[in-house]
């Protein structure tokens, strides 16, 4: 019940303040121009709760995300988060009958998490010596999926790919965030995320388990929620467009 009023209360934030945005780039009168942030960032993902006992080990991938300030010389900020993370695979080879003959297949099934959020940046006058603090609010979706790939040993570019499962898991969460200039519009970006999300069906490895026709007999269907903890550290930049006047 918890995790539906929180989602209820970032969702009502998220309208209200792009409600807010759009009636002050309609309504007010150009004074000076809005900041836009790229962000690029390596990404470190730790699963937690119930989706920790399928993933118990750190993930590696990336963000990249794009914000803009909701009003010219507001610390407030909208925009949207793009994430990646690696979760396993397993690799295996089959002969199997080919025109008249025998050949052998490669195998390889593969779990990949993708996250798609909306967030709102809030910059508090808060600083530790250079360093500028900022808090997020995050809504969005994470994508969980199992890919098989099949190719021929001595034809590579003769490959299949098919999608074994997919699921979408509804994602909210915060986050706490560290910039550290570098220049004038390059800043060190330093960031923590808690991402909870709903429960949904996804493959995960069994060592137990025995390969006998595709590398995906190693994969069991496990159902959970699928919080994570992400750790991001890169760059956040202005870039040139973000001083370009407004008509």
């Amino acid at each position: 019940m918890m995790k539906y009023c929180f989602i209820c209360l970032l969702f009502s934030t998220t309208v209200m303040f792009g409600q807010e945005a759009v009636s002050q780039e309609v309504e007010e009168e150009y004074t000076s121009p809005k900041i836009n942030f790229l962000e690029m960032n390596a990404s470190f993902t730790n699963a937690s709760g119930f989706f920790e006992r399928n993933f118990p080990k750190t993930k590696f991938g990336f963000e990249a995300g794009y914000l803009r300030q909701i009003k010219s010389e507001k610390p407030l900020f909208w925009g949207i988060s793009l994430y990646y993370a690696f979760m396993e695979s397993q690799g295996a080879t089959f002969q199997e009958p080919l025109d008249f003959g025998f050949a052998d297949f490669d195998y390889n099934s593969t779990t990949n998490l993708w996250g798609l959020n909306g967030k709102l940046r809030f910059y508090p006058n808060l600083y530790l010596g250079k360093l500028e603090t900022y808090l997020e609010a995050q809504l969005g979706y994470k994508w969980i999926y199992t890919g098989t790939t099949k190719s021929l040993v001595d034809d590579e570019d003769s490959s299949d790919f098919y999608i074994e499962k997919g699921s979408l898991s509804l994602t909210y969460g915060i986050s706490a965030g560290l910039n550290y200039p570098v220049s004038d519009n390059v800043y060190i970006n330093v960031r923590a995320n808690y991402l909870p999300g709903l429960s949904v069906p996804y493959y995960v490895k069994d060592e137990r388990n025995v390969l006998e026709f595709s590398s995906i007999d190693k994969f069991n269907i496990k159902n959970s929620t699928t919080d994570i903890i992400r750790w991001d550290v890169g760059v956040t930049f202005w870039p040139s467009f973000s001083s370009d006047d407004e008509d």
